[in-house]
């Protein structure tokens, strides 16, 4: 009786150990992917900033940016290549 109780705490305290080191993996893996997104976030943000800046020293737009108005004439605009490729 005593050494199944024992398997049983063994059994317990490796499932306990397995599960607390898959949750510190997943908040790892969460909060690297984070920090990256950030990033992604902060770098669109300076080329946003460098495209405004440059729109207002020079009155033009850059050649790089284009702004495309979606035709109101095709109900398919997610499936039509002739009019919105």
């Amino acid at each position: 009786m005593v050494e199944k109780k024992a398997k049983a705490e063994r059994l317990k305290s490796r499932a306990q150990e397995k599960y607390t080191n898959k949750l510190a993996s997943t908040r790892r893996i969460a909060e690297e992917k984070r920090a990256k997104a950030e990033v992604n976030l902060n770098e669109k943000a300076v080329k946003t900033s460098e495209k405004a800046d440059y729109i207002r020293r020079t009155g033009h737009l850059p050649s790089s940016f284009s702004v495309r108005l979606p035709s109101s004439s095709c109900a398919f605009r997610s499936l039509c290549y002739s009019c919105h490729s």
